[in-house]
């Protein structure tokens, strides 16, 4: 494990607060692992000088971000304009936020599970203070909640009640408690059996089909969505997907393209009030209509209607710290229907709320903290944000001057964008391109010299 020194940005407008007792010796115990370096499973630390303009910023409680993927950088880069010690807890280098120059890097054995819970106790005790923690995959919040009376005694989190976090994580228990709840969600199935199968001839197709436990996703185990035109299609992906998933969610298909999905971005401190909220549309996600993130904007336009169902799921639930809620409009009659819930991490695309003035995860480390939150700054509403170069923005859905900012690369923190496209989306690729092109190209059997010249003759 190799915890690389940060380069902080500029210094925040808003001055740093004042320590209470239990976190007053952060500056000097950060400042003797710069200088001595941290020995944890025989790895050690490069030795460096903190200069007095970096001294400011160990004074401030760490703040703890696990996992290192595009979600990851976009919360390290929304964190780094406030100054404090900021480390980044994961498994492997492989990884965009490895290579911020806004973090120091811990390497940890696992994502999730007991593995990861020590680590996080580990480097609490390192730093001999409760740092802020901010998730950012489903298996970390899985592992936290599961064992949170361990981890709230090292680190400041808020996370809704376990009941709650087990049910919001769970597609098929989302989907009763919608219902029961009255919430607006599309008609569907869960599909806990094969002896459930049946009941599909109940819904109208087309349909969509999602393993109900996100982190099977995370692991590669299972595809993430399926579309079925038909129910006899849909009962044959259903029984493919029980053999990986164990129990599916089956919701009719709601009319509409990419253009049409939304989502809230909220956090809310340990009261339940809500320190801040950010209303975006997806522009464009690969697959379409059923895949990842890869353009979106601001809606100020749904902001309303959305953020009023979405504080209604947030009293309802008891919410606390980080989520957010999709949503899909159908088409013609433009009702709002919710599609699935992110529960106690950051989303995929949570940078674009920081984009557009909303700083999610700074409004949750000041929350933490008990400081004053930053005043909201005026609504930034023309900027675009994507997962990589790759995608453009379809004409028919781009606004005027619309400035589409890239998720991997920023002239102030360029070396995400580097390994990414240098690495990731070039030499990797043209590695497995040309590894499948000698495995499938076809080899002539060799033929003994003397067989050769008797068939020539």
């Amino acid at each position: 494990m190799r915890i690389r020194r940060p380069a902080y940005p500029a210094i925040s407008s808003t001055p740093a607060p004042y320590l209470d007792a239990e976190h007053r010796s952060v500056a000097s115990r950060v400042a003797r692992l710069t200088r001595l370096g941290v020995r944890q499973r025989g790895i050690t630390a490069t030795p460096v000088t903190v200069s007095a303009s970096r001294r400011s910023a160990a004074s401030r409680v760490p703040a703890v971000v696990v996992g290192g993927s595009l979600n990851s950088l976009g919360v390290i880069r929304s964190l780094a304009c406030d100054r404090m010690p900021l480390y980044l807890l994961e498994r492997s280098r492989r990884c965009a936020g490895f290579w911020s120059r806004h973090c120091r890097f811990v390497q940890t054995p696992a994502r999730g599970g007991p593995a990861l819970i020590d680590a996080l106790v580990r480097l609490a005790e390192e730093l001999n203070c409760r740092p802020v923690l901010i998730l950012t995959s489903d298996h970390a919040v899985a592992a936290v909640s599961t064992d949170r009376e361990r981890i709230e005694s090292h680190y400041r989190i808020a996370l809704p009640p376990p009941a709650m976090v087990r049910i919001l994580a769970d597609k098929v228990s989302f989907q009763a408690f919608a219902e029961r709840e009255h919430f607006p969600v599309p008609h569907a199935k869960a599909v806990c059996d094969e002896a459930d199968l049946p009941q599909l001839s109940e819904l109208a197709p087309p349909l969509i089909l999602k393993p109900a436990d996100k982190k099977l996703v995370e692991e590669g185990v299972v595809e993430r969505t399926a579309r079925a035109d038909t129910i006899e299609e849909a009962r044959i992906q259903g029984a493919r997907m029980l053999r990986r998933a164990g129990s599916v969610i089956v919701q009719e298909w709601i009319e509409g393209g990419d253009e049409e999905l939304f989502f809230t971005l909220f956090s809310c401190d340990r009261r339940g009030q809500v320190v801040g909220m950010f209303t975006g549309r997806k522009l464009l996600c690969w697959p379409p209509g059923v895949g990842y993130t890869t353009i979106c904007v601001a809606a100020p336009e749904a902001a309303t209607e959305l953020e009023a169902m979405t504080r209604a799921m947030i009293v309802r639930t008891e919410y606390r710290g980080l989520g957010g809620m999709e949503f899909k409009r159908q088409a013609g009659s433009g009702r709002f229907l919710m599609i699935e819930p992110t529960v106690g991490r950051t989303d995929w695309q949570e940078e674009i709320a920081s984009l557009c003035g909303v700083n999610l995860p700074l409004l949750t480390y000041r929350a933490e903290l008990g400081e004053p939150l930053p005043a909201p700054p005026p609504p930034r509403d023309r900027i675009a944000w994507r997962s990589s170069r790759q995608y453009r923005v379809r004409p028919a859905t781009a606004e005027p001057r619309l400035h589409v900012v890239d998720g991997h690369f920023r002239w102030s923190d360029p070396l995400p964008g580097f390994y990414f496209y240098a690495y990731e989306r070039g030499a990797v690729r043209l590695w497995r391109g040309l590894t499948r092109l000698i495995r499938v190209r076809p080899v002539a059997p060799r033929v003994p010299r003397s067989l050769g010249q008797a068939v020539e003759e």
